[in-house]
């Protein structure tokens, strides 16, 4: 019988090769998820490349860390985005905390997101402003279920919560996203 090419292997049966000591074949998963990572990363930044490319390798560095316990029972995705969560809550924390030194050892008024000038469209500029003014378990929230489009079971999934309560919550940071979008065109607009 001839071997199976790596084509051949899902993902989870390429992490448990991984977890079994083959790490050669976590290239394979890197090429398939640095994309949907990097793109993850990049919104809830909100556009800061550097930041979302170092944020993948994180996750690819927790990935070898804790490949032992991949068990194998639950999807590869789910568990690469629970770790990727992970790592964009360690990622906020240490901003609140740079800001919060700077503001109080510096004396610097900072902002911990910029909005970035990735398109002229003013729309999308006050989307993104709108998004930075939200607190970032609302963004991810958001980010998940309506930029990266995953089910509603797939989010419960990677942060360990129900199924209810992703949609509770879906809906109440779409609702904080519609009030600070429409405030912010009232004010750049003058539209009531």
């Amino acid at each position: 019988m001839p071997a199976l090419k790596n084509r051949d292997l899902s993902d989870n049966e390429l992490m448990i090769l991984v977890a079994a000591g083959d790490t050669d074949k976590l290239g394979i998963l890197y090429e398939k998820y640095k994309m949907p990572l990097f793109t993850y990363f990049f919104r809830l930044t909100l556009g800061d490349k550097h930041a979302s490319e170092d944020l993948v390798h994180t996750v690819f560095y927790r990935v070898i860390k804790y490949r032992k316990t991949f068990t194998g029972t639950g999807d590869f995705i789910n568990w690469v985005f629970r770790i990727a969560h992970n790592t964009g809550i360690d990622h906020n924390r240490r901003l609140k905390h740079a800001d919060s030194y700077r503001n109080e050892v510096m004396g610097v008024d900072t902002v911990v997101y910029e909005v970035p000038d990735i398109e002229k469209n003013e729309r999308r500029e006050l989307l993104y402003k709108a998004l930075g003014e939200m607190k970032a378990e609302d963004r991810e929230i958001l980010t998940m279920g309506k930029i990266d489009c995953l089910k509603y079971t797939e989010i419960a999934n990677i942060l360990k919560i129900s199924e209810s309560n992703v949609k509770i919550r879906m809906f109440r940071a779409l609702k904080k996203l519609k009030d600070i979008y429409n405030n912010l065109e009232k004010d750049s607009y003058g539209k009531v």
